[in-house]
Order: structure tokens, then sequence, then C-alpha cells
């Protein structure tokens, strides 16, 4: 009996131990996905789904850009057709829900390849899922429903290829053609789904370069059939990004894109340390400082001076920390076990096992399962919403407009612009969209924000021929019919309120509310006799904030009685959904720098980025 329950009190802490490292690692993987499960709406969502519908429905490929009345027959490189495609299939066919579950694996398979790599690596779990925690919280703010998700696969699948292909590398200069072989089939897809394929084709580069040079210097001469066979690899990847539906033209816009200076962008501005990625960003590349001197592992300097250059290119764009990330999950795990190892305090004694004391076994036990019971909650709240904010976007506005057929040539800042063609297409075209320089020219580029931010937006790369700074041009460019005014751009706002100033004003508010302002040409909608006569008892006029959200993509409803007034449309409950989903934002979300951060740094919307810029 005494040897019983002296076994049992034995294999209790064995047992105890074993389940609070489960429950550990459990708790990790889920704050993995909920940093990968962020679900804010970008602006581009509703532009990259339409014209994959515009594709699907109508085809072939648009050559020139639509939905515009600004840039009617202006050539558009659309490089990120298949990207929208997989967006607008993915919704048709698992929804909001469905999109959303569908990006978090996503992200979570990718961390499941680094940790594949890791364990055969001989690096622990918790370890391992420890570092993976710290990559997940560098690809949060990029890790939404954007083309992006797929050049952040390409890479991985690349790096992966990469790893099988030189796995033997550094003892027999041996290299697995077949995976080396799949490097060119994904940079076609890469090509045709967004404008990174560049950093891809950069990366390949550099690798095979970097293995060249080591054969050179380790074989000479004899080493020549392998050098040319790799040369091979990398010129078939070139020769695979012109497999798109504009040849070498894609090739032309994007020199001439990526060489023009874009100060106004601060999605290419570097990291501050008010931004939530500053930190994450910085211990992560504190790790792979140390990891890299500490390490007792064989070093591989092609990889070490590709770190390097990314992590630079990382500090000085905020566009590369994913893929700084995405590189030191694949390549650090070995060193920062060596280095964790080597750094431990009386590494090398042999330590005797340690077991918990069964209350604070218990305690942890509690602690834990309270944790990834808070963790599956925020994790399942977002992965079913994706909430369209009426005190971000002009929701009701747009409801407006549908209800009294306001249409033709639309004004709107074009962080709203493919909201709006999404929502009220064809009967409106808008002057600018978020494709930016993929579909217009600079000069209506600038027209658009001298219109937003005047000379108020700071450094500017302008076209010479847009002469000095005008915020009333876009107003005359076109003869626009109506302005849909984002309120928290105060230039624009001054100048809508200026309009009705002058001698003969031009424009008329039919519409204004917490978040937008949308402005008629006077002749259109303030004269009985016209056709587009809008009485002021159907015109709504309230300054009151908008609260609460609606399910992406809020498009209006086109069959429904017009309220008279904004205090009935505000209790008649026009939009249900928006009332059950006040507040819709998880806690885990709301009241956080990522809203401030995604609507000022990263949203394309804010000041300029745009989907066009890839």
């Amino acid at each position: 009996m005494l040897t019983r329950e002296n076994s049992l009190s034995k294999e209790l802490p064995r047992r105890q131990q074993k389940w609070l490292l489960r429950a550990t690692l459990t708790a990790l993987v889920l704050s993995c996905a909920v940093a990968l499960s962020l679900n804010l709406v970008d602006p581009d969502l509703w532009g990259h789904v339409r014209y994959a519908q515009d594709l699907l429905t109508e085809g072939p490929l648009p050559r020139t850009a639509s939905h515009t009345y600004t840039a009617a027959g202006y050539p558009w490189i659309n490089h990120e057709i298949l990207a929208e495609v997989a967006l607008e299939e993915g919704y048709r066919l698992m929804g909001n829900s469905g999109l959303l579950v569908a990006k978090c694996l996503l992200g979570l398979g990718i961390l499941a390849w680094m940790v594949r790599g890791a364990l055969r690596a001989g690096v622990q779990p918790l370890l391992a899922w420890t570092l993976m925690l710290l990559i997940a919280r560098n690809l949060t703010p990029f890790f939404i429903l954007r083309p992006q998700l797929l050049s952040f696969l390409g890479c991985a699948v690349i790096l992966v290829a990469l790893e099988r292909s030189f796995a033997t590398w550094q003892d027999d200069d041996r290299v697995r053609w077949k995976w080396l072989c799949l490097v060119p089939i994904v940079m076609v897809a890469w090509v045709n789904s967004h404008g990174a394929f560049v950093v891809g084709l950069c990366l390949v580069g550099f690798v095979l370069a970097g293995r060249m040079v080591e054969l050179a210097l380790r074989s000479g001469r004899s080493s020549w059939p392998t050098q040319w066979r790799l040369a091979l690899v990398g010129m078939g990847c070139l020769a695979a990004t012109l497999v798109n539906p504009y040849g070498l033209q894609l090739h032309g816009w994007l020199l001439a894109s990526l060489g023009q200076p874009r100060p106004e962008i601060t999605e290419w501005g570097a990291p501050h340390p008010g931004d939530p990625v500053f930190w994450p960003l910085v211990l992560l590349g504190l790790v792979a400082l140390v990891s890299l001197t500490a390490s007792e592992q064989r070093r591989d300097w092609v990889k070490i001076l590709l770190l390097a250059l990314v992590g630079w290119q990382a500090a000085s764009h905020l566009r590369h920390i994913p893929f700084f990330a995405l590189l030191c999950g694949f390549w650090l795990p070995p060193h920062l076990a060596s280095a964790w190892e080597r750094l431990r305090p009386d590494s090398q004694v042999q330590q005797p096992t340690v077991t918990l004391p069964v209350w604070l076994g218990r305690v942890l036990g509690l602690v834990l399962v309270g944790t990834i019971g808070l963790q599956t909650f925020t994790l399942v709240t977002r992965l079913t919403r994706l909430p369209v904010p009426r005190d971000r976007y002009p929701v009701d506005a747009m409801q407006f407009m549908a209800d009294h057929g306001l249409g033709g040539k639309l004004v709107v800042c074009f962080n709203w612009a493919q909201y709006a063609i999404a929502a009220l297409a064809p009967d409106v075209q808008v002057a600018f969209d978020g494709r930016f320089r993929t579909c217009y020219p600079q000069e209506v580029v600038d027209m658009h924000f001298d219109f937003l931010m005047g000379s108020h937006l700071g450094p500017r790369s302008r076209s010479s021929q847009s002469g000095p700074v005008d915020g009333r041009r876009v107003l005359a460019y076109g003869e626009p019919d109506l302005v849909l005014v984002d309120r928290h751009y105060q230039h624009a706002v001054d100048i809508m309120k200026s309009a009705t100033l002058v001698q003969n004003p031009k424009w008329v508010l039919l519409y204004r509310d917490g978040t937008a302002e949308l402005w008629g040409r006077r002749r259109r909608y303030n004269r009985v006799e016209s056709l587009h006569y809008l009485p002021r008892s159907a015109r709504i006029l309230d300054a009151a904030p908008r609260i609460g959200s609606r399910p992406w993509p809020a498009l209006p409803s086109r069959n429904r009685t017009v309220p008279n007034s904004a205090d009935e449309a505000n209790l008649a409950g026009i939009f249900p959904m928006a009332t059950r989903l006040a507040g819709a934002y998880p806690p885990a979300i709301g009241g956080s720098p990522w809203i401030k951060f995604w609507s000022t740094v990263i949203e394309p919307a804010r000041f300029g980025a745009g989907g066009g810029q890839g």
C-alpha cells in the first residue's frame, strides 16, 4: 500500500508538468491565432471584390480604367487579379466568417511550416512557439483581407522550397533540383497576385547568386555545370514574371512606380516608437542579433546578409516588416535554441528535475484554462465579425444616395471610393480611388490630395504639370455632379463650405451626419425644374455621430421606404443589424492602438498608400 502511494506521489507531478506543458503550448498557439485574426476592414476590399466580379461576369480583363470619369481610356495595370478572384470567390462561397477563418488558418499554416522546420532542427516546441508569437505580432497589422496575404504565402512557399533545395548544402554542395524547380512555378502565381513578387524575385536571386559564389570559392571551375543550372533557375524565375496579362508592360510600370518618390505615403515610411508595430519589430531585431551572435550552430552567410538587408528595409519601410518576420521565422529557430542553451546560467551542469507543488500546479492550471478560454472567446468573436463602423465609413450616406437615386460623377475621398463603386456603380463614377497609379495619371492623384489636404500633407511628390496646389481644381475637372466628403479632412470640408459663400454658389448640401457630407451641384439638385431636383424635406442635415456598424460589405438596401427626417432614420432602425452590432469591435481590438494605427498609418486610404501600390 505504501509502495503504491509513493508511486502515485511521484507520478502525479510528472503528469502535472506534462499537462501544464501542453496547456502552455495550446495558449501560445491560440495567442498566435488571435494575433493573426485582426478583423479590420481594408478600404480596398470593396474594390478587389467588385473588379473580380466585373471580370467574371463581363470579361475580358479591362485594359483601361473602369468606374471613373477622370481617367477614361487611361491604361490600367491590374497586377492583383488572382488575389481579387480569390477574395471574390471566397466571399461568395464562404461569406465573411469563412474568409476570416481561412485568413487565420493561412497564417497558422505558415507558422506551422516554421515550427516543423524548427522541430526537425532539434528546437523544443515551447521555444519554437514562443518565437512564433513574436513573429505573429509583427505580422498582425498587415494580416487582414488584402492581396498581400498571397505575397506572404508566396514568400513562405519559396523559403520552404529554398530550404529543402539546399538542405545538405553545407556538407556536400548537393542541390535538390525538384524543390528548386518549384520556385518558378510559384513566381507565375505570385506575379499575377500582388506587386510584392519583386521581393520574391530579389530573394531568390540573392540566394542563388550567393550559392554560386560559394561554389566558385569551394570548387572553382569544376562547379561550373552546377552554377549554370542555378543561373538557369534564376532566369526561369525572371521569365516566369512575364507570364502575366501585360507582359513587359507590367515591369515597365513597376520600375516607373517604384522609382518615384512617395513621401506622402506613410506605409512606405519608417516605423515610429508610437506605432504598435515598432516595439515588436525592435524585439524581433534584438532576438535575431543575439541569436546569430551567440549561436554555436553553423552560420549561413547568405542568410545572414539577406536578413540584414531585409531588416534594414523593414526599419526604413513599414511594408517590409512582414517579410523580415517571415525570414526570421524560418531561419532563426536553430540559432535561438543554441543561443538559449549557451546563455542559460549553468547550462553545462546537469540540473535536478524540479517538480511543482500540487497547489501551485493547480493554480497555474486554472490560470492557463482561463487564458485559453479568453483567447478562444476573442478568436471566435473576431472570426465571426467583419464590421463596417458607421463612424469611419459613410454607411448612412450610401443608403441616402441609394434611396434617392443619386448618381453621376462623384468626387469622394479615395478611402471611400471603392465602397462607393461597390455600392452604387454603374450609377456612379468616381474621380479617384485606391487603385492609385495603377490606373490614374499623376495629375489626377495630385488633384485629389490637393482637395483633401492642400499643403498640409507635408512633403509631396507632384507632377510638374499639376501646377501649384489648388484644392478647388477637382471640383471643376470633368464637371462632377456630387462630392462626398469625409469630415475628418477639414481642408476639404472648408473648401465645400466656402463654395456656398461665393457670389454665385455652385454647390448645395444634400446630406450631413457625424461622418460624411454629401454636396450636389446647385443647378442639378436645387432647381425645381431639374429632373434631379431634391426637395429640402428629403435632405438630411444631422451632424450627430453615427454609432455601431454593419457587417461587410454594408451595401445599401435598394428597396426601402425613405424616412422623412434624420431622427426618423435613426429611430426607425434602418439598419437593425447596426443596432445589434453597436460597438462591434470586440474588446481585444476596440479601444486599442490598432484602430488609430490602421487609420493613420497602415490603412491605404488615409494618406495614399493604395492597393495599387502593391
